[in-house]
């Protein structure tokens, strides 16, 4: 019983993005814009001396460009493949190729699939580092009915960034269920992520540990 709730990374601001042309960058690219963000980078469509591309902020100050064989067409359906490469505006040390899938590159055999472009861009980033380090949120939560049949839905703590508190935590809870006359008729999920369900005269009860979103370390 989880409820992801990824955390996406920040829209940039500037004042670009109420300019016609960058809308329609961003919207036409929105796949590939929405997939980075979840990664999460902080992703913005950039309009330079006539050239489009997308770039994605990385840890350590350098960032990817993400263009075609030249620039990004305002038409994805122009698209000839993806070129990434990874830069750094103050390190001109910093110029490698990432990902390319034009017609020349390593990656052609995958054309224009976004897919297999965020795949290849979140293995890069989770190797090198290079992506916000991201915390799992969990809470203690119970679900059930009342002997009339009343659902029972309540938060009895959390959300917690440390798994060892929340477990704790459930801990107490189930602890009390026992002390008020509950029967644990059902258990399973360990330490991981435990779960059990109570009974007590004609009501049930399910406390568990719930996964209720992200947050950037």
């Amino acid at each position: 019983m989880s409820n992801d709730l990824a955390q996406m990374a920040p829209m940039p601001v500037h004042g670009n993005t109420d300019d016609p042309l960058w809308r329609k960058l961003w919207s036409a690219y929105e796949p590939v814009i929405t997939a980075l963000r979840r990664i999460p980078l902080v992703t913005d469509v950039e309009i330079s001396n006539g050239m489009f591309g997308i770039t994605a902020e990385l840890t350590d100050g350098s960032h990817l460009w993400i263009a075609s064989v030249t620039e990004l067409p305002l038409d994805p359906s122009e698209l000839e493949g993806f070129l990434v490469r990874r830069a750094h505006q103050d390190n001109p040390t910093i110029d490698e190729t990432v990902y390319d899938s034009t017609p020349d590159g390593e990656q052609s055999e995958h054309g224009n699939n976004v897919v297999t472009l965020i795949q290849a861009i979140t293995a890069f980033v989770t190797e090198r580092h290079l992506a916000p380090r991201l915390i799992d949120l969990v809470s203690v939560q119970i679900v059930g009915v009342t002997a009339k049949h009343k659902p029972i839905t309540r938060l009895i703590q959390g959300p917690f960034d440390d798994r060892h508190a929340a477990v704790k935590e459930y801990g107490y809870a189930t602890h009390e269920l026992m002390e008020s006359g509950w029967h644990c008729s059902h258990e399973q999920g360990g330490t991981d992520w435990p779960l059990t369900v109570w009974v007590r005269n004609d009501e049930v009860a399910t406390v568990y540990l719930a996964h209720v979103g992200q947050i950037t370390a």
